[in-house]
């Protein structure tokens, strides 16, 4: 059996933080609050340790400019941040206990 951390995955060179992504979705940026955060299209969103909890960040980064690096192709296992699903849950609204539920930004 196959998993995600048996797989090596061939990543780009970094990049200058002053080049932004074409995608949305998580990349692997030299930041020193985590290794990960999530190109919104705008803006990183906040660092964090795995690409996972990355996805689940939604305030920007402190750091805009750090370097980063993403696949140099698509994936063929299932999204490690939603397992396939496209679908994140990010909990409730504390005030209104409405479900967060949004797109995966990786898929």
């Amino acid at each position: 059996m196959t998993t995600s951390q048996d797989v090596a995955f061939e990543l780009t060179g970094w990049i200058a933080g002053t080049v932004r992504p074409l995608h949305e979705g998580v990349y692997e940026r030299r930041v020193s609050d985590g290794s990960f955060s999530c190109w919104n299209g705008l803006a990183w969103n906040e660092d964090a340790a795995t690409a996972a909890e990355a996805s689940t960040k939604s305030v920007p980064s402190r750091d805009q400019n750090a370097s980063w690096r993403g696949l140099t192709s698509p994936s063929a296992l299932p999204c490690a941040t939603c397992g396939g699903h496209t679908i994140v849950d990010r909990g409730q609204h504390e005030e209104t206990d409405e479900d967060l539920l949004g797109e995966c930004p990786d898929c």
